[in-house]
């Protein structure tokens, strides 16, 4: 019992030397100090839950864009893909036709576009009564391509354009009339067989004398400006077949006619 009363006894003493006016101020001190805690403990509560909240945006952004880093990563390892549309556009670049900043134009509307020739749909439906082997239209991103079989335009090692060809060229003129703003290259395209030994009368200069009678006939009796007119021999160095059978050159041996769209004519197919 004697051990418990001696610092009771102490307690007693030292309070009983504190002036009371001092003890009143001590405990009014205390009693601030302890709300100041409080007030630091909740706003310090409050940033930490900031602080948590923001870092689950930030982790979920990191997500976002570690997925946008993994797609175009895969796009860039995808080799690019060249259209037949392409292969001309740069034609017309090189020749000098188009500059780069029309080229660009061009893509980016095409692609804006997707391609969709709204204006064609009375081309397709009259090309229609002809069979895939003798006239094929295909559309690609704004360009068009129109292969006619040369059966239907000549006769063997001939340029000269034969009756029956009047029909599918008067077709054909029809649309370019209509689209006064359109350019076009006219490529005449052979098969592998040499049909003459003169250097001077090869294929070279049979695909070259074919284009160059579709062109003439365009401007001379259905009078399509000659500036829109390209007209190129492709010799038998572009087949779309087998030149070791007689089906393939047969399919070989053709007039390809590319149509371009202009920028304005483009961005007012879709309207």
């Amino acid at each position: 019992m004697k051990k418990y009363l001696i610092p009771f006894v102490v307690i007693i003493s030292l309070a009983s030397c504190i002036p009371p006016g001092k003890l009143s101020e001590a405990l009014d001190a205390n009693t601030l100090l302890n709300s100041k805690y409080d007030t630091l403990k909740n706003k310090m509560s409050d940033t930490v839950a900031n602080l948590t909240s923001s870092l689950t945006v930030l982790k979920s952004n990191l997500n976002i864009l570690q997925d946008s880093v993994s797609y175009y990563r895969a796009i860039a390892s995808k080799p690019p893909v060249i259209t037949e549309g392409d292969v001309f556009l740069n034609q017309m670049l090189g020749l000098s036709l188009l500059s780069k900043s029309e080229l660009a134009g061009i893509k980016t509307t095409n692609g804006n576009n997707g391609g969709d020739n709204v204006w064609l749909d009375g081309f397709k439906a009259d090309m229609k009564k002809y069979t895939a082997a003798d006239a094929d239209v295909r559309l690609n991103k704004g360009y068009v391509f129109v292969d006619i079989s040369d059966k239907i335009l000549f006769n063997s090692s001939s340029y000269t354009l034969t009756k029956k060809s009047k029909q599918i060229l008067a077709t054909i003129a029809s649309l370019l009339q209509a689209q006064p703003d359109l350019t076009f290259m006219i490529e005449g395209h052979t098969d592998s067989k040499a049909f003459k030994k003169n250097a001077a009368n090869d294929n070279w200069s049979l695909s070259v004398n074919r284009a160059t009678a579709v062109a003439r006939i365009l401007q001379t009796k259905y009078k399509i400006n000659p500036k829109r007119i390209i007209a190129a021999g492709r010799s038998q160095y572009v087949p779309v077949d087998d030149n070791k059978t007689k089906a393939g050159r047969l399919n070989n041996r053709r007039i390809r006619i590319v149509i371009m769209p202009t920028v304005t004519q483009v961005m007012n197919l879709s309207k």
